[in-house]
């Protein structure tokens, strides 16, 4: 075989695959003279092994190669010239030197397809374990018994558990197929133990409750996918589709939580941003039976510092819960038709203010028959309610000892917001949640005041302890005067 075209058919071996190989496959342009020196340096390496894998490719080898590719093979020579003579190595140093500005040139490209593909593909995540006391909001009720007199009493509230250990891990991926194309998912894992008993004063359970479809246990849950979304900006327009994460207003109606369905934003100019979507809100995994909802939002950015926000969201069905094997399935009192207006400005650099008020447009409901039947007008509701943070500081997540603290008041009637689920941005469940006969009931909702301070240990490794005083909303309709404290305290790192 000619030494050019045993070069040719090096050459082929070395750039056939690879994102060069259109080079080849169009080699119109001889840099390379066929009378330089560095064929017969080429085709000595391919006799000594250093550059292997030739074979018979159809170069011809008559036709000379350009620099880019004769620096493709020499980068091949590099690679192996730890297995080569000393003779081999003289070669392979001289060649360096005359294509030294091609091999850079290749490793620039390779650094740039690398940077493109991190560009359009990556991961992330969070992890966070945290004590809550008093989570599900139990009372300490001053109530009159039969006879007229007081007693103390301790009311359980829901069956959530009252104060408990958490861990929570996160696990995402995004990836950007095409343009304007992006899937977003992440898997979750989330359990609880030392859960402290409702049922028994002074007991702890890792039963996550009594009447469980599975028996199932706080500290054993498993894997759950918490998001898988496909995803299409273009302009102006947003569409997303799957299992979308999505937050409403300021937060009190829903906020970073998943839905099953779709939803469009569009914006209006720099200033206006409207959002319409529909989903089952039951995608979070609280609720035994689907939740279908509509929801929408206006956000206006009157000012650098300032966004106003208008939001809705509706139930479309009926919520059910399982009674017992005579009822089976039954309607629950549970609806959504919250409203809210909301607003959020930066007075200062290290002041922030964030109030929303929030109103549940729906009927009032009853329990006329010991669970079966739920009728409107037999129970008073107050589906009123606000809530206010103000913030002082200036956290920065990804910077070690940023700070912030912060202050909340809150007034929120029984079915103001969605106390059971959670589904809201507030750091307290915002309300009691009673059980009577399988019905979910509102509960007697919340006011009073919390503190907060938040504190960057290190780089995206957050500290946070809170620590609530509340009340019921209406304490002559729920018949006590306070519930027990609320606070946690909670280390989180994200990545």
């Amino acid at each position: 075989m000619k030494k050019k075209t045993l070069v040719s058919a090096v050459l082929a071996a070395t750039i056939m695959g690879t994102t060069s190989v259109s080079l080849a496959a169009e080699n119109m342009f001889s840099d390379v003279p066929l009378d330089h020196w560095a064929y017969d340096a080429i085709a000595k390496l391919a006799e000594d092994g250093i550059i292997e894998g030739y074979g018979d490719t159809g170069f011809g080898g008559d036709k000379a190669i350009t620099r880019y590719e004769m620096a493709q093979l020499v980068a091949k020579a590099q690679a192996n010239q730890e297995n080569a003579r000393a003779v081999d190595k003289a070669a392979i140093e001289k060649l360096q030197q005359e294509f030294d500005s091609e091999l850079k040139g290749e490793v620039q490209n390779l650094r740039k397809d690398v940077d493109d593909l991190k560009s359009r593909m990556g991961w992330y995540g969070d992890a966070r374990i945290r004590f809550f006391s008093n989570k599900s909001m139990k009372s300490v009720s001053d109530i009159k018994n039969a006879t007229g007199s007081h007693t103390n009493q301790r009311w359980t509230g829901s069956s959530n558990g009252s104060s408990q250990f958490e861990k929570r891990l996160r696990l995402g991926f995004w990836a950007s197929p095409a343009e304007n194309l992006s899937v977003d998912g992440r898997l979750k894992y989330e359990d609880n133990s030392w859960a402290r008993s409702d049922y028994r004063e002074g007991a702890y359970t890792n039963n996550a409750n009594f009447n469980d479809w599975d028996n199932s246990y706080r500290n054993q849950n498993s894997v759950r996918l918490d998001k898988l979304s496909l995803n299409w900006n273009h302009g102006n327009t947003k569409i997303s589709a799957g299992r979308t994460e999505v937050s409403l207003g300021q937060g009190l109606l829903w906020w970073e939580n998943p839905v099953d369905g779709a939803y469009v934003q569009q914006k209006f100019g720099p200033k206006v941003t409207a959002t319409l979507g529909v989903g089952d809100i039951s995608a979070e995994g609280w609720q035994d039976t689907n939740v279908n909802a509509q929801f929408g939002e206006i956000a206006v950015q009157t000012s650098p510092a300032t966004k106003i926000t208008l939001a809705n969201m509706r139930t479309l069905t009926n919520t059910q819960h399982y009674k017992n094997d005579t009822d089976g399935f039954v309607d629950s009192a549970y609806r959504l038709n919250q409203y809210s207006i909301g607003v959020n400005t930066q007075v200062a650099p290290k002041w922030n203010i964030i109030a929303e008020a929030v109103t549940n447009n729906v009927g009032q409901g009853g329990d006329v028959d010991g669970g079966t039947t739920w009728q409107p007008g037999a129970e008073k509701i107050n589906k009123h309610g606000f809530w206010t943070r103000v913030t002082y500081g200036k956290q920065e997540w990804s910077k070690a000892n940023t700070w912030q603290v912060y202050g909340e008041f809150f007034a929120l009637g029984n079915a103001a917001v969605d106390s059971k689920y959670w589904g809201h941005r507030l750091n307290i469940a915002g309300g009691n949640s009673k059980w009577s006969g399988g019905d979910d009931r509102w509960g007697d909702g919340a006011r009073g005041f919390g503190l907060g301070v938040s504190y960057m240990l290190a780089n995206n490794t957050n500290f946070e302890v809170t620590y609530y005083k509340l009340k019921p909303y209406d304490e002559n309709a729920a018949g006590f005067t306070k519930y027990d404290d609320v606070g946690y305290a909670a280390l989180t790192y994200s990545f």
